[in-house]
Parts: structure tokens; sequence; C-alpha cells
């Protein structure tokens, strides 16, 4: 059991977090969401003991395993410098080593970093079987919602500098956040009613002072006096009845409102779009490095309109294929622009602003382009911030505000998830959706695929095949 008590992190002048008391059980599974910078990794170390910089108490009464990223001299895994040496393994193979060391000791309790990192979809199942079926608990941090789904049964959630539980798997979570802001527009609407009821029954008294001074016409000296006399008195009352409801004015308790971003719809002119039914053909496509064979004879057309996922193992031939499309290696429709969102891909200008690098290709004003840039998280001031200090996570927002805003009318997307924290993913997804244009992308992310694709490229055994309709749709046929 692991048990925390007023613990404060300070970073610099600010504080990360800081939490009063939680409880975790030896038996409990975690997943640990937030936003990229609120201190994920962060807690985890702490909970390590590699970080022994803060305040407060962490009493821990279990052996704790951990894999966490970016880790080198303070891995506390004696294998870690036999994976440096293996140059020959890929990111997947180096992962799965890791990770089965790690869920070899089944009586420690695990504190796992992006575990998903570099596995494909049927990876990422095998492990997801593992850790739910663990007696020992763990804690995870992941941006992969459908791996969450399929290990967690409980969220914390890091947010505001606190942590918010939530006793139930992600699904739970999102049904649970919903009423949440549900019950929060409720009690908001309810105090803006009360105040507004309490501040029209004090102008109604304050109104009801102000008529006291007046001294009717047509009325003696003596009688002017004896009304004003009486008119003192009753106002005196008035005035403290105004008084009393401005306190209790004052002493509601304040509600703000809660916000939730109204769908975006990203219209191209409909001049610049292609009306063609085929956008992309193979016929008897082939591609083989040395004596691998990728793809043989291979034929699939694309459609317009089709938000198209291409699904396939490590090493199936995914980027290979997209790379084939941009390369004019397969029949491309001749009026296509594409737009290309690649990791490895560099397309930022360091020296400039985020809103300079986006605005001069851009096919939408000022104000639509800051709207999209700021559902990626770039909000007010944020956009003026230079590229060459930003992270990781922020630069693929950049780059794919560029996409999503470019003058292209194809999109091609290579792991557009990689790098985003969940509420950026599910900006994204949001963007995604109400983009007008088709597209083809490749992600392990389940929840992603299923929430932007409309038909699949699968490929297996050197053949490409498709499908019309999500995965979750694909799975249910095909019994997976």
């Amino acid at each position: 059991m692991i048990r925390i008590d007023d613990l404060t992190k300070v970073v610099g002048a600010r504080t990360l977090f800081a939490i009063d008391h939680l409880s975790i059980g030896a038996c409990d599974k975690v997943g640990l969401i937030g936003d990229n910078g609120t201190g994920k990794t962060t807690f985890l170390r702490i909970l390590s003991s590699l970080d022994t910089d803060y305040a407060g108490r962490v009493q821990m009464n279990d052996e704790i395993s951990y894999l966490l990223n970016n880790l080198e001299d303070e891995l506390g895994f004696i294998y870690q410098r036999r994976f440096q040496q293996n140059c020959s393994s890929s990111p997947g193979e180096q992962q799965r080593l890791k990770l089965e060391h790690l869920l070899v000791d089944n009586k420690a309790f695990l504190l796992i970093d992006e575990p998903t990192s570099h596995l494909d979809i049927k990876q990422r199942k095998l492990l997801a079987k593992r850790l739910y079926s663990r007696n020992k608990g763990f804690i995870l941090v992941s941006h992969d919602r459908d791996f969450i789904n399929q290990t967690c049964t409980k969220i914390f959630e890091l947010v505001n500098g606190k942590i918010e539980v939530y006793s139930g798997d992600y699904s739970f979570y999102l049904c649970e956040r919903e009423k949440r802001y549900k019950c929060a527009e409720r009690e908001y609407e309810s105090y803006v009613k009360e105040k507004k009821r309490l501040l029209q029954v004090a102008n109604a008294i304050k109104q009801q002072s102000a008529k006291v001074k007046t001294t009717p016409k047509r009325m003696g000296n003596s009688e002017a006096r004896l009304h004003k006399m009486g008119g003192q008195q009753n106002k005196k009352k008035l005035d403290k009845q105004v008084k009393a409801t401005l306190e209790r004015v004052n002493q509601l308790e304040v509600k703000s409102k809660p916000y939730q971003d109204a769908a975006i719809k990203l219209n191209m002119d409909e001049r610049e779009k292609i009306h063609s039914k085929v956008l992309i053909r193979a016929e008897n496509l082939n591609k083989s490095f040395d004596s691998k064979v990728i793809f043989k004879n291979v034929n699939f057309t694309i459609d317009n309109t089709n938000k198209v996922a291409l699904l396939g193992d490590n090493g199936s031939g995914k980027t290979t294929l997209l790379n084939m499309i941009l390369n004019g290696e397969t029949w491309t429709h001749p009026n296509l622009r594409i737009g290309y969102y690649s990791q490895l891909g560099e397309t930022l200008d360091y020296t400039k602003t985020i809103l300079d690098n986006v605005l001069p290709y851009s096919i939408y004003d000022q104000s639509m382009t800051r709207i999209i840039l700021a559902r990626l998280g770039f909000k007010t001031n944020d956009v003026f911030k230079q590229v060459n200090v930003l992270s990781d996570g922020e630069k693929a927002k950049v780059k794919l505000a560029m996409l999503l805003t470019g003058n292209f009318n194809y999109l091609v997307m290579d792991e557009p998830t990689n790098f985003l924290d969940i509420r950026a993913i599910e900006a994204l997804e949001e963007l995604l959706q109400g983009y007008d244009r088709p597209l083809l992308f490749v992600t392990h992310d389940v929840s992603f695929i299923n929430n932007v694709a409309d038909s699949l490229l699968l490929i297996e055994n050197e053949k490409i095949t498709g499908f019309e309709g999500d995965l979750q749709q694909y799975n249910e046929e095909n019994e997976v």
C-alpha cells in the first residue's frame, strides 16, 4: 500500500502539484492521466524514490518496480545496458524486452510510464491481458485510452495541481466526467439565478427606501416633520434590509461557468475539392528490400470522401506504403494536393513564433486559425511563443495545425497522436471529424481509429485489403 500526505512538488517558482491525502491499495490498477506538463512522470519518479526533492510524506509498504521514460543511469534494471548495446533491435523489440523483465516479478507493485510506446495493436492487446490478470497492482501513465480501459479499474486525473479519483475504468471516467460537468453547469446556473434574485430584491428595497425621502405636496410643516421622523426610521430599516441582502449575495459560494468547446467545421472552397470517385489506386504493386518482400501483387483503391486508417503489425510496411504514395509509386489523382505529417519530418521555422509558422500558410483568417491553435492547446498569448522553446509535444501540435489549416485537399498522417496527451488527442479527433476532406493515417491508437476512420486498409501477409467501417465493426465481423 502507498499512502501520501501533504505532498507538494515545486519546480522553480511553480507548484507542480499539491496532494493532501491519497491512498493506493496494493492491488489497485490505476491509470494516471493528465495534460503534458502537469507532472505525471514526476509523480511516478517520487513514488519510485528517484525524486526526493519534495515536501510531505510518502509511505510505501510494498516492493516497487518501475519502467520510466527518459531514464538511463537511473533506470532500475540491470539489463538496461544490454538494450543500449543491442542497436540492431527495433524500438518495439527493446520495449517488449523491458516490459518482459518488468512483468516477471509478480510480487512488486509496478510504476510504468507509456508502456505501449512502439507497440502495435496486437502487442498492446497481449500486454493489456497480462497487466489486467496480475494480482499485484500498478500505476501506469498512458495516452492510449483503449489500453487504459482494458487494464485499469481506477483513474487518477492530475489536473490543476490536484489528483481527482474516479473509481472505475476509462469508460466510467468519461461518463463520470460528463456527469460532473453537468453538475457544475447546474450549480453555476443556480448560483447565477440566486445572485440575480437577491440583487433584484436589494434593488427593489433601495427604490422603496428612496421613496421614503419624498414629502407629499400640500402637507403642513408639522405634518411634514412627523412624516420625516417616521420616514427616517423606515428608511433605516429598509437600508438594513438592503445591506443584509447584499451580504447574502457576498456569502454565496461563487461558481465558475464550466467551459466546453463548440464543434469546429474545417471547410474548403468547393472549387478546390476533387470530385472524382477514386483518389489513389494500386495495381499489381510490389515492394521488397533485399530478400524481404513487403508487398506482392497488391491491388487496392482509396475512394474520395473516406477517412482511412492504415493498419498492420510493426514491420508490415505501413510507412513504406505511405512513402510509395507520396513518391508516385501508386496512381494518384493529378489534382491531389497532399499534406503530409510525419514525426520525422521537420517543417517548422524555429526562429519564428507559433502563429508566424502557421498563419502564412493557412486558408483561414487569423481568427479561425487562432481558434484551431487554441483547440490544440495554444490559447491567447501562447501563439506568440517562439518554436525553439516548445516541447516535442507542442512542436507536434504546431505541425498538425499547419496541416489542418493548409491548402491541401488530402491528408496523409503517420502516427499523428505520438507526443500528444489525451486532451490534445481528443482535440485532434474533433478537428478531423469536422475536416471536410479525405485523409489516410497510420496509428496504433484504437480509440482514435474508431473516432476518426470510416474505412480501413489492412496489411497482412504481403497483401492489402480494404474494409468499409471502423475497427470496432471490423473486429465484430471477424470476431477478433
